[in-house]
């Protein structure tokens, strides 16, 4: 196998890893949500005596740093999109985040 077939390998390796770690993200998020929605008394024991919305806003920043240091450090395109993909995952969140997120088509196109 030459390195740049590794390469793309790794790459796509990286970003279902990426993928799982934003799916695992949303999930918690959108439990939280229904927790809010659904039950008050519970929510507010999450809220006030387990600080569960700092722990969910900690994930959070740690996905998104996550997902920023992948798109500068890993992805193999130019300056000007990388500065687009930040500005993205970082204005629009979780929304952005999953917009960033290349499709099985730019993948292929990527590793190409």
């Amino acid at each position: 196998m030459t390195e740049l077939q590794s390469g793309s390998e790794n790459l796509k390796s990286d970003l279902k890893k990426m993928r799982i770690l934003l799916i695992i993200l949303t999930l918690i998020l959108i439990g939280y949500m229904i927790i809010i929605f659904v039950d008050e008394k519970l929510w507010i024991k999450l809220d006030f005596d387990y600080k569960a919305n700092w722990l969910i806003l900690g994930l959070n920043l740690i996905v998104a740093g996550t997902l920023i240091w992948f798109n500068w450090k890993k992805m193999p395109i130019d300056r000007k999109t990388k500065t687009n993909n930040t500005f993205l995952i970082l204005f629009l969140g979780i929304i952005g985040m999953w917009l960033w997120i290349p499709n099985k088509r730019e993948i292929n196109k990527l590793t190409e």
